[in-house]
C-alpha cells in the first residue's frame, strides 16, 4: 500500500506509512493497514478522502537552491520556498528529498518517486553528500583531522568523514574551487563528504573545531553533481540513473 501511494506521487514512502497508521487511507471502502496489497487496475485507494491514481511519469529535478529560501511546501513566516521556484503544474507533483538550511545553497533533489526517496533518505544506504565549505579562518592540519575523525556536537559524535582543504588563504584570495566553475568564494574552502545529515551538522562540526563557516554549498548527492551550467535558483530535469 505505502509503495503504491508513494509511486503515485501522493507522498513519500515514510509519509504514506504515517497516513496508513493514522487511519487516513482506505482501500475499496475499508481502512487500510500496512502490508495491504493493491491492484492499480481494480482497487480504489483514497488518502484523506482523495482517490489516488498511479503516476503517469516519474519526475527527477536537480534544483540549485539559493540562500534565503525555505525547503518546505509552505512557510508560516511567508518566506519564499523552493516550490515557488517551480512551475505550478510541477510543484504539485513532487516533494523534496532531504533538506538544506535556509542559509545554505546548492543541490536539492525533488521527485515523485517514492522508491528513490526511500533509497536516498534512509541512513542504512549511506549515500554520500558532498559540500564545499568556505571558512573565515585558515584551517590547520589538526582541525582537518578532527573533522575527519569525528567531533562531538549537540546530537552526539559525528561519523568519520572525508575532508580535503582545496586552497590556502590568503595566497589565493579569489579561488574558484568548484568543479567546472560551480562557484567563486573568497577564503579557504574545504570539501567534506558526509553519509549522515543531522540538523545544521556541518556548521556545528566546524564551530566545534574553531572554524567559522562563511558559505556552505552542497555540490553532490550520491552520483549526481550539481550541474555546472545550472544558475542559482534554477532547476533542470535529470534521470534516475544520474542519481543512483
Amino acid at each position: 500500500m505505502q509503495k503504491f501511494i508513494s509511486s503515485a506521487g501522493a507522498a513519500s514512502r515514510r509519509q504514506a506509512e504515517e497516513f496508513i497508521k493514522s487511519g487516513q487511507v482506505f482501500i475499496n471502502g475499508r481502512k487500510a493497514k500496512l502490508g495491504d496489497k493493491v491492484d492499480p487496475e481494480s482497487d480504489v485507494v483514497k488518502v484523506y478522502g482523495k482517490i489516488i491514481k498511479p503516476a503517469e511519469q516519474k519526475i527527477y529535478i536537480a534544483l540549485n537552491k539559493p540562500k534565503g529560501v525555505v525547503v518546505s511546501k509552505s512557510d508560516p513566516k511567508h518566506r519564499k520556498t523552493v516550490f515557488d521556484l517551480l512551475p505550478e503544474d510541477i510543484r504539485k507533483k513532487v516533494w523534496n528529498i532531504g533538506r538544506l538550511d535556509y542559509d545554505t545553497e546548492g543541490l536539492l533533489i525533488l521527485t515523485n518517486d517514492g522508491d528513490l526517496t526511500q533509497a536516498l533518505a534512509h541512513p542504512k544506504y549511506e549515500h554520500e553528500k558532498e559540500y564545499e565549505v568556505t571558512t573565515q579562518e585558515q584551517p590547520d592540519d589538526n582541525q582537518l583531522e578532527q573533522l575527519r575523525s569525528g567531533v562531538e556536537i549537540a546530537t552526539g559524535l559525528t561519523y568519520p568523514t572525508k575532508v580535503k582543504l582545496f586552497n590556502h588563504y590568503p595566497s589565493n584570495p579569489h579561488p574558484n574551487p568548484s568543479p567546472k566553475g560551480r562557484g567563486q568564494y573568497s577564503g579557504p574552502t574545504v570539501r567534506i563528504i558526509l553519509h549522515e545529515g543531522k540538523k545544521r551538522q556541518i556548521r556545528r562540526m566546524f564551530d566545534a573545531v574553531g572554524l567559522t563557516v562563511s558559505n556552505l554549498k552542497r555540490i553532490r548527492i550520491n552520483k549526481l553533481l550539481l550541474p555546472a551550467d545550472l544558475p542559482v535558483g534554477q532547476y533542470k530535469m535529470v534521470k534516475k540513473e544520474d542519481i543512483l
